[in-house]
C-alpha cells in the first residue's frame, strides 16, 4: 500500500512539472535573449528614452539575427521580430544600439527590426500583433507617448547631415509603403489597454523562416512624413527656434576613460542646466527653449567635469531666429463705435506670461491665464474717440508686443455732436446723397 502512494505521489510530481512547463511555453510572448557587440554600454532610463523606431531586415530573420550580431556590420537593434512572430533582443534597452543613422535618435529611441522587405508586401498578421505586444509593453515601462511621432519608421529619421532629408544618414525607406501604420497603432493601442507581459528567456526553439513572398513591382516607394516634428539642434553657427535639442558631445567613450560626473550648460556665460546622466543633454528630449533669449546672436557653451580635475569648456555660437510675438483680439475693431460693457478676447501666437488693457494710456484689465478676456466699462468713459492698447509679455520676459486699436465711445442714444464734423451719421448721408446730382 505504501509503495503505492509513492507511485501516486510520484505520478503527481511529474504531471504537475508537465503543467508547469506546458505553462511556461504557453507564454503568450516569448523574447529570447542574444548579444551584440554593436552597441554603446550606458546606463539610459526613462528620461533619457523617448521614442521607438520601426526597421525591416531586408532579409531572412535567422541570417538577419547573424548578421547583426557579428561586429564588422558595425549596426545592430534592440530588437527583431520574425514573420512568424517570434521575437529575439540583441542589445539591452539601456544601451545605445546602432540603428537609425542619426546619434540623436540612437541615443534616445528603441530600434525594433521586422523580417521583411520595402518593395514586397511581406509583413504577416503575426508580425504585427508580437511587434504590438511588444511596443505597448515598452512604451509602459520606459514612460514613452503611443502616437507616430514618438513610434516612427526608419524613413521618418532625420538625416544628420542634411536637414530636411530623411531615413537617417544613409536615407533608408523601411519599413516601406506596404507597412500597415493605421492597423499597427490600433493593436499597439489595443494591447497597451490589455496588456500582455513578455517572457524573456535564454532558450527557445527558433521556428525555420517562412517562405518569402515574391515581390512586388515598386517604381518608386513613397513615405509619408508628415507626422515628424522637426526641430532644430544646437551647432556651431546654427539658427535656431522653439525647443532646439542641445546634445553635450560627451560619447560614451569619453564617460568611460575621463569618468565625467556632471555637465553644465551655459548660455551668454549663465549656467542654466546641470545634468549628471550620460548622454549628457540639455533637458534629454525637452530641448532648449530659446524663447528665453531675444533673437540675434548667443553664445552657448558645454563646461565638463571629470576625475581627476579634469574639466573642458566648448563655446557653441548661434543665433536665434523666433517669429515675433503676436496679437489678435476680437470684440473690437480699429475705427468702431463701443458702449457698454466691452469684453475683448486675445490671442497669442506663442505663451505670454500676461495681457494688459490700457485705455488712454491708464490700466483697465488684465489677464494671466488663457483664454484671454479683458474688460472695460466704456460708461465710465467719455463720449468721443479713445486709444485702447493691448500689450502682451512674453514667458521670459524677452518678447513683447503691443496692439494700438482707435474706437469712438457712443453711448448715448444720439450721435455726440463734437464728432459730427468727422463722422457720417445716417441722417447726414441721406442729404448728401439727395444732393448729388450725376448729371451736373
Amino acid at each position: 500500500m505504501g509503495s503505492f502512494r509513492g507511485q501516486l505521489a510520484l505520478a503527481a510530481v511529474v504531471v504537475s512539472a508537465a503543467v508547469g512547463a506546458s505553462a511556461a511555453w504557453a507564454s503568450p510572448l516569448r523574447v529570447l535573449i542574444k548579444d551584440s557587440p554593436n552597441k554603446t554600454q550606458s546606463n539610459r532610463t526613462r528620461a533619457t528614452i523617448n521614442g521607438i523606431v520601426i526597421h525591416d531586415t531586408e532579409g531572412r530573420f535567422i541570417g538577419s539575427v547573424r548578421v547583426l550580431q557579428r561586429a564588422w556590420t558595425r549596426g545592430s537593434a534592440h530588437f527583431v521580430v520574425s514573420r512568424r512572430g517570434q521575437i529575439v533582443q540583441l542589445v539591452p534597452v539601456t544601451d545605445v544600439a546602432w540603428h537609425a543613422g542619426n546619434a540623436w535618435w540612437n541615443l534616445h529611441s528603441i530600434g525594433i527590426e521586422h523580417e521583411g522587405w520595402v518593395g514586397r508586401r511581406a509583413y504577416t498578421e503575426k508580425e504585427y500583433r508580437a511587434s504590438a505586444q511588444l511596443v505597448a509593453y515598452l512604451a509602459h515601462r520606459w514612460s514613452i507617448p503611443l502616437d507616430r511621432g514618438h513610434v516612427i519608421g526608419h524613413a521618418e529619421v532625420p538625416n544628420p547631415y542634411r536637414p530636411g532629408f530623411f531615413g537617417g544618414a544613409s536615407g533608408h525607406s523601411d519599413p516601406g509603403p506596404y507597412w500597415k501604420w493605421a492597423h499597427y497603432m490600433q493593436l499597439v493601442r489595443y494591447y497597451a489597454a490589455h496588456p500582455v507581459l513578455p517572457k524573456f528567456v535564454k532558450r527557445m526553439t527558433v521556428l525555420p523562416d517562412a517562405p518569402v513572398p515574391h515581390a512586388q513591382l515598386v517604381t518608386r516607394a513613397v513615405v509619408p512624413v508628415r507626422h515628424v516634428v522637426r526641430r532644430s539642434t544646437v551647432d556651431r553657427n546654427a539658427t535656431v527656434h522653439g525647443k532646439a535639442l542641445w546634445w553635450s558631445g560627451v560619447t560614451a567613450a569619453t564617460q568611460w576613460r575621463r569618468h565625467i560626473w556632471k555637465v553644465d550648460f551655459l548660455v551668454d556665460g549663465k549656467t542654466i542646466y546641470t545634468d549628471h546622466t550620460w548622454p549628457y543633454s540639455f533637458h534629454r528630449t525637452i530641448g532648449w527653449d530659446s524663447s528665453s533669449v531675444g533673437n540675434g546672436r548667443h553664445m552657448l557653451a558645454v563646461r565638463t567635469y571629470g576625475a581627476h580635475h579634469y574639466r573642458t569648456r566648448k563655446s557653441v555660437p548661434v543665433r536665434v531666429a523666433n517669429p515675433p510675438l503676436r496679437v489678435r483680439i476680437t470684440g473690437a475693431v480699429s475705427g468702431g463705435a463701443v458702449d457698454g460693457l466691452l469684453n475683448i478676447g486675445a490671442r497669442t501666437n506663442e505663451p505670454v506670461e500676461r495681457l494688459a488693457l490700457y485705455v488712454d494710456g491708464k490700466p483697465v484689465s488684465r489677464d494671466a491665464s488663457p483664454p484671454y478676456r479683458l474688460l472695460w466699462d466704456t460708461r465710465t468713459a467719455v463720449e468721443g474717440a479713445h486709444t485702447m492698447l493691448v500689450y502682451a509679455r512674453g514667458k521670459h520676459g524677452t518678447h513683447r508686443a503691443a496692439l494700438t486699436v482707435p474706437v469712438v465711445v457712443a453711448n448715448a442714444p444720439t450721435f455726440p455732436p463734437a464728432l459730427a464734423r468727422n463722422w457720417l451719421t445716417r441722417r447726414g448721408l441721406g442729404d448728401m446723397l439727395g444732393r448729388f446730382d450725376p448729371e451736373q
